[in-house]
């Protein structure tokens, strides 16, 4: 592919996400997140053929997000590449070390290290209401962060709205130079809140 603003994008890429898509684990979550970027500059695409600009300025534009596309697409076969050889949570290579939420009040299962705090908040949410929808969790999460006593986050991970999107979290991962890790609501929707509502039913007659 060739590109007609490489560097361009390349700074983008370095000044937005790099650093958010550095902070992921796993494969299967870096190519969620480049499927949410890709989704949101083909929207972007769609709304600049749409607009009024001058011609020069309309055209530049498009090519960058046009560039922006090719870039976040070889990205994205990348991560493809990356998942085909990592070790799934069900082989041996996988680490297994019981963990639990420091906070954990209403819950005495064990939670093995492969999830993180989001995931322990989203699973005591999903034990005790499965039948939300990934929105309807998303405007919980967004209602948790302005309570003063949290009825879930009781770690209060839960940081804020992003600045320059409404529809992204920023949440306490301690992961990272600045600890934290943002959370966009289709992502949410589309991977964390299925699993958490998979693990939840898996671990619903199971032992504590």
């Amino acid at each position: 592919m060739m590109y007609n603003n490489f560097d361009l994008v390349s700074n983008i890429w370095k000044r937005q996400y790099e650093t958010d898509f550095e902070l992921l684990d796993t494969p299967q979550e870096r190519i969620e997140f480049l499927k949410d970027l890709l989704k949101k500059n083909d929207k972007n695409i769609i709304e600049l053929k749409k607009g009024k600009l001058p011609i020069a300025v309309n055209q530049t534009k498009l090519s960058i997000l046009e560039d922006l596309h090719e870039f976040f697409l070889d990205k994205l076969a990348s991560a493809r590449l990356q998942e085909r050889v990592w070790p799934t949570y069900e082989t041996p290579e996988a680490q297994k070390i019981p963990t639990k939420s420091s906070e954990d009040k209403t819950s005495s299962k064990i939670v093995e290290s492969k999830h993180d705090d989001l995931d322990i908040l989203l699973m005591d949410i999903a034990e005790k209401e499965p039948d939300l929808s990934g929105g309807e969790v998303w405007n919980l999460l967004c209602r948790e962060m302005v309570r003063k006593t949290c009825k879930y986050d009781h770690d209060r991970i839960l940081l804020q709205k992003s600045f320059d999107d409404s529809d992204t979290i920023i949440w306490k991962s301690g992961r990272g130079k600045s600890n934290e890790t943002r959370l966009t609501k289709d992502y949410l929707e589309r991977n964390k809140w299925p699993a958490a509502k998979k693990w939840a039913k898996e671990n619903h007659n199971k032992p504590s």
